[in-house]
């Protein structure tokens, strides 16, 4: 497929993918966006951060439409449990993970021999107190700079192997090749999953790194913009004293998830929910 046209076919479907993630299409403007908001008075904002290129230069593409193309029975399935924060303030964000404080990403690898299902799992709070609690600890504690726990890296990253305890939201298929297959495979097996971190080394990143390696780049992370102080539970409380912790970008299986639905919605790959419910049944 001509370069050029790749490329405006690719930019015009981002601007789409980056109006639906912001909420400012006039059709969204109607309801509550969730992941994201404008600088507010108390310096609070929040925003998905976009992509440079949807395809890498070597991506396999159909010819006609743009779209990715594999080899008979070669597909990389990416699995997504959304915990649905809700970005707008400060308070709705902290009582959205005091409800739901998780979420999850993990792939399947399917060839006609086999087909594997895979993650990267930690923050099991064995050793120290998983990542929202340390935080919420923190402030109760009135520590100077509570939000810097989420700088931490712990270090009970496990390999996912199988099915996790809790079903997908949402589940996008894409075909590869037989060599994209075999670079995704050896990249999982190769993986370090010590580590686990929420800027980075996560199960998100593990799922976009896998993504890469199949062609396709994916829109997952997010960028907060911290007020030094909040009210938590009616009492204002410090988040921060040092301003290197006034920004926090980390992936999300929340943005994740907009984007895989938004690229079923455009035929770049599809929406395999259905199937994988039906099949783990």
């Amino acid at each position: 497929m001509n370069s050029k046209a790749t490329e405006r076919v690719y930019r015009a479907r981002l601007l789409v993918v980056m109006r639906w993630l912001a909420g400012v299409a006039v059709r969204c403007a109607r309801r509550t966006p969730r992941l994201y908001a404008p600088m507010q008075p108390d310096g609070w904002s929040v925003q998905p951060i976009s992509i440079v290129c949807r395809f890498a230069p070597d991506a396999d593409l159909d010819l006609a439409t743009g779209t990715p193309v594999g080899d008979e029975g070669h597909y990389l399935y990416i699995l997504n449990e959304a915990a649905n924060w809700d970005y707008r303030t400060t308070k709705s964000l902290l009582f959205s993970i005091w409800q739901r404080p998780w979420g999850h990403s993990w792939l399947i690898l399917e060839s006609p021999r086999d087909r594997l299902e895979f993650g990267h799992t930690g923050d099991l709070g064995h050793s120290k107190p998983r990542y929202h609690d340390g935080v919420f600890q923190r402030i109760r504690e009135g520590h100077p700079n509570p939000i810097a726990y989420l700088w931490q890296t712990m270090s009970d990253g496990r390999f996912q192997t199988g099915k996790p305890n809790r079903p997908p939201s949402f589940v996008w298929r894409m075909p590869i090749t037989r060599r994209r297959y075999q670079l995704i495979h050896e990249y999982v097996m190769q993986r370090n999953y010590d580590q686990f971190g929420v800027r980075s080394n996560n199960c998100t990143d593990m799922v976009i790194e896998a993504a890469a390696l199949a062609g396709i780049n994916l829109i997952h992370r997010i960028r907060l913009t911290l007020p030094p102080e909040t009210k938590v539970w009616g009492r204002t409380a410090r988040v921060w004293t040092d301003p290197q912790y006034g920004i926090l970008e980390y992936g999300t299986p929340d943005v994740l998830e907009t984007d895989l639905r938004q690229l079923a919605r455009l035929g770049i790959g599809s929406d395999a929910t259905e199937w994988y419910l039906a099949w783990k049944r």
